[in-house]
This record gives C-alpha cells, structure tokens and sequence, in this order.
C-alpha cells in the first residue's frame, strides 16, 4: 500500500500486517496528519460493513483485493477472514498460502476500504490529457471507377503496424476502420502485441470494395509494437506508395508477415497499399502516468485522505450528535480544516499538493512533447 497504518498505542484494535507494514511511499494514513486520525477515531465513525463471507472454494480463481476491490475475492476459511493478495489465485489453501492469501478482519477492511476509495478519488481527480492527433484517417484509397489495383497480398498476413515512440503515456485510439476487399465476408482483424495475440476485432467489407468505415473503438497503449493484421486476400488500392506516418507520440506503417500464426509471423515494412485502413486519434494520459508513478504522489493522497476523513467526521449523521463526547472534536475546528482557505488548513494544503500533482503531470508531458530529432516531422493527413 502506498500509505499504510503507523503503531497506535492508543487503540486495542489489531489490524492485519497489510495494513501495518512500512509504506511503499514512507507516509502513513495516521501519523503526519491531523492528530484527530487515529484507529479508534476512524473505527468510530467508518461505517460498518454489512458484508457475509463466502467460504473459500478450491475451485474459483480468485483476483488481487487490492485491485479487484471486490468483496468475493475475501473468504471465509476455518472461522478466519482471509483476503486474495494474488491476480490468478486458484486451489490455495488460505491458511498455507502465505504469498496468495492475507489473513485480515473487519477492522482492516472497514480502513482499508475507505483508504481505497479516497486514493481513487484522489488520482481521479488528476484527470489530464494532452491531445496528440484527433479523428485522422490512415489509408490508401483505391477508388472502384478509376481502375483499381486488385491485388493478392502476399505471404501471409497483411497489417498495419503502431509504434509508440519512447513513452508509455501514449494512448492510441482506432475510432473505425475499413477493408476494400473483394468480399463480403467478415474478415478478422488480429491485434497482436509483444508477440502475442490480445484481442481479435471484426471488418465487415463490401463485396464491390468500396471504402466505408465502421466504427471499431478499440484504444491500447504500452510497450512494444502493436500490430493489426488481416489474413492476406485479394484487395483493391491505388498505385501510390506508404510512408511510415510519424506522428508526435508515435509512428503507424504497413508491413506484410509469413508465419503459421499471426502472433508468430515474422512481420516486416512495405510501402504497399494492403486495402486496410482507419481513422485515429491519440492522446497523452495521465491515467498511465499516475498508474506508473504512484509513489510520487504520496504526498497529495495522503492530505485528500487526510480531507476525506476530517469531512466524513463533520458529516457523518449516524455521530454528529456524539461528535465531542465520542471523540473530543470539535465541530468549528472540523469545520476550518475542511471548509476554509485564509489559515494552514488541511483544505489548503489540500489545493497546494493537488496543483503540485497537475505540474508534475504537465512537466512530463512537456518534457515528451519536446523532440529534438530534426528528421521527425509531424504529420496531420496521410495518403
């Protein structure tokens, strides 16, 4: 966990060794932050789960909590609540599996539960993109009145490759896509990254090959090349040749591939026309970013967390009536943390760690979107 729980020696409370341990980030959810969020404090005002455990099953694959967020991937197993730490968790005994299961209970969960969600928040409201190219068509268009080329591709696959350039903040979007081939017989479209095949799409082409797009929405992002591919067939194009389109971010080209498998065909360039093409956009996001660089925000989670909780003390109806008796705060001064800007409330310094978050984000975005290689142009049309 990014910010974990620091000895309470005030509170009773066990909780499990997730929760206690050394955070990756070196802050924590109850130490360097207002004195009031401590494990009774947050155990006393944190809703309670309303949750029953299924029992464990050797039969089910379970998925990561701490990704998943989902309450089936806790079990019941000899009277001990035991929490799934492993992606592809399947046919582990709980209580002998020290590196797939974590043995937890309902006080964990209750914070961990609501660190979770403050963290989500928090990183959501990081929302940033910077916009790269938007609804550009890539294609060769073969026009069927003005003596097409109809052509066997050769060798065995047909595609267009795309190739990030240096970052993993690239995020490429295939709005639609078209195949002039000479049927009408929905052809596949293999999408294949790192030499394996992620996903296979569907063109729907017409028999007389005319160019029309259909929508396909499909976005990817990381590294390596990505490559779409169609069994090579009989299409139609025109006479011109293709360049590698280079675009800020990434560069797409066409290339023809032999091998039993379209995952394991040895694809390489051509400047030929294959009949395929599509309309793309790409952005920078800072969603991949975030997900990359958690630790660097450890600061800004860890004061929204510190907002979220003094906020849920203030207006958490089911204690508002116990507030100074229950807990020794005082409404007022819940009240300037959360609400006012002129002192060094938490709200302050919320806004000041959030804008330093966004600067973060904006300076590598800036630092990527500077490229000093003279030969890379930027292109906004293709052939």
């Amino acid at each position: 966990m990014i910010l974990t729980i620091a000895e309470d020696l005030t509170s009773l409370v066990s909780l499990d060794t997730q929760l206690t341990a050394i955070p990756n980030s070196g802050m924590y959810l109850n130490s360097g932050v207002h004195p009031s969020i401590t494990v009774n404090n947050l155990l006393s005002f944190l809703p309670n789960l309303d949750i029953t455990f299924t029992a464990y099953d050797a039969g089910v694959t379970y998925g990561k909590y701490e990704d998943s967020r989902k309450v089936g991937d806790i079990v019941l197993y000899n009277s001990v609540v035991y929490q799934s730490i492993s992606a592809t968790n399947t046919g582990n005994t709980p209580d002998s599996s020290a590196t797939q299961w974590l043995p937890t209970n309902i006080e964990s969960l209750r914070i961990k539960t609501f660190a979770y969600s403050s963290e989500d928040n928090a990183l959501k409201r990081l929302r940033l993109t910077r916009r790269l190219i938007d609804n550009q068509y890539l294609y060769n268009v073969a026009e069927p009145t003005e003596n097409p080329i109809s052509q066997l591709l050769p060798n065995d696959y047909a595609a267009w490759v795309f190739e990030p350039k240096g970052s993993d903040y690239v995020k490429i979007r295939l709005n639609q896509g078209a195949l002039q081939a000479t049927t009408a017989t929905p052809q596949s479209l293999y999408v294949i990254n790192q030499g394996q095949l992620v996903t296979t799409l569907t063109l729907n082409p017409n028999v007389d090959g005319r160019l029309e797009f259909e929508d396909l929405g499909y976005t990817f992002y990381g590294k390596g090349k990505w490559i779409f591919a169609i069994d090579s067939q009989v299409v139609l194009r025109n006479g011109s040749t293709i360049d590698p389109l280079k675009y800020t971010g990434f560069v797409a080209y066409t290339a023809t591939g032999s091998g039993a498998s379209p995952q394991a065909a040895d694809y390489s360039f051509s400047n030929n026309g294959n009949g395929l093409s599509f309309n793309v956009s790409a952005f920078l996001d800072a969603d991949i970013y975030k997900t990359n660089n958690l630790l660097d925000f450890g600061n800004y989670i860890q004061v929204a967390w510190e907002l979220d909780v003094l906020n849920m003390y203030l207006h958490n109806s089911n204690n508002r009536s116990n507030l100074t008796e229950r807990t020794q705060l005082d409404k007022q001064m819940l009240i300037a943390e959360t609400k006012e800007l002129e002192a060094e409330s938490v709200l302050k310094r919320y806004k000041s760690e959030k804008k330093e978050a966004f600067k973060m984000i904006e300076r590598t975005f800036d630092n990527f979107l500077m490229d000093d290689d003279e030969d890379f142009e930027i292109q906004i049309s293709s052939y």
